[in-house]
C-alpha cells in the first residue's frame, strides 16, 4: 500500500491528491489539518473518492506537525511509498522535514507538488534549515520544538474543525 499525505493550507492541492489517488487506486489519502471538513470530503465525493479511502487528521497547526503527528498513522500502513502534495514553493521545506522525520524508515519519499500557486518566491533557506532542525531534534530526541503563540492561534479553528468532522461522521483519526 502507498499513502498520500495532503499537507494543509490550501485546498486547491485536492485536485492533485484526486489525480494521483486515480493512478494509485490502493493509495491511502491522508489530509493534515486541511480547513473545513465539509469542504474536503464534498470534493472527495464529487471526485468519486470514496470515504473508506481517505483520513481525515486534525493534529498538525504547521508543517513539522504534519509529518510527526501523522507519522506513527502511517507507519501503521506499512507503506512503500509516501506521496507528498504541497505547493511547488512550499515542497523543499516539507521534503527536507520528511527526510528527517523518515530517515531510514524504508519508506520512499515521493514529492508531489501542486503547481496552482506559481509564480511564488521560494521559501527562504532559514526557514528550510530551522524546520529541518526541528525535524531532526524530534526524529532523534522526540522533543518537539515550535513557537507556542503560533499553535495557539491555530489549535482552536482545527480543533473545531475535528468537531465537525466527528459530529458529520466523517472519516477522522483520533
Amino acid at each position: 500500500m502507498d499513502i498520500i499525505l495532503e499537507l494543509g493550507g490550501n485546498t486547491a492541492r485536492l485536485n492533485t491528491v484526486v489525480q494521483l489517488a486515480q493512478q494509485y487506486p490502493n493509495a491511502k489519502i491522508i489530509v493534515s489539518s486541511e480547513g473545513s471538513p465539509d469542504f474536503v470530503v464534498g470534493f472527495f465525493d464529487a471526485s468519486n473518492i470514496t470515504r473508506n479511502r481517505f483520513l481525515l487528521d486534525f493534529n498538525a497547526w504547521d508543517t513539522v506537525t504534519n509529518f510527526t503527528t501523522t507519522k506513527r498513522l502511517i507507519r501503521g500502513y506499512n507503506p512503500s511509498k509516501l506521496f507528498v502534495v504541497t505547493d511547488n514553493f512550499h515542497m523543499r521545506r516539507a521534503m527536507a522535514i520528511a527526510g528527517a522525520v523518515y530517515w531510514l524508515s524504508g519508506i520512499r519519499l515521493v514529492p508531489v507538488p501542486y503547481m496552482g500557486s506559481e509564480p511564488h518566491d521560494p521559501e527562504p533557506d532559514s526557514l528550510v534549515r530551522y524546520d529541518k532542525w526541528r525535524a531532526w531534534l524530534w526524529r532523534l530526541t522526540g522533543i518537539l520544538k515550535y513557537d507556542p503563540a503560533v499553535k495557539d492561534q491555530r489549535m482552536p479553528g482545527i480543533e473545531a474543525d475535528k468537531q465537525l468532522a466527528v459530529d458529520h461522521g466523517y472519516p477522522v483519526n483520533m
